[in-house]
């Protein structure tokens, strides 16, 4: 339990952050709309990182932020289609 711990604590603030809004926008668009509504979450967080970080220069484009937001959406599309 303790390397999990310290785990955790060893992420950055900035991909927790990333993590949590990966599962409050990834589960409603894998729930409603299926396997779509999972690759358009997907593509939204790579499409943030481009436009909002990296053209707009109003961020840091990192691709760890993308995969922190992915990580969740993964996690519920396996779930969604292994309980068809």
């Amino acid at each position: 339990m303790t390397k999990i711990a310290k785990y955790i604590s060893n992420i950055r603030e900035d991909h927790k952050a990333h993590l949590i809004l990966g599962v409050l926008t990834g589960f409603p668009m894998v729930l409603f709309f299926g396997n779509i509504g999972g690759i358009v979450a997907i593509a939204a967080y790579a499409l943030k990182e481009i436009l909002h970080d990296k053209i707009l220069g109003k961020g840091n484009m990192e691709f760890l932020d993308w995969w922190w937001n992915s990580i969740p959406v993964f996690f519920y599309l396996i779930i969604y289609n292994f309980t068809k």
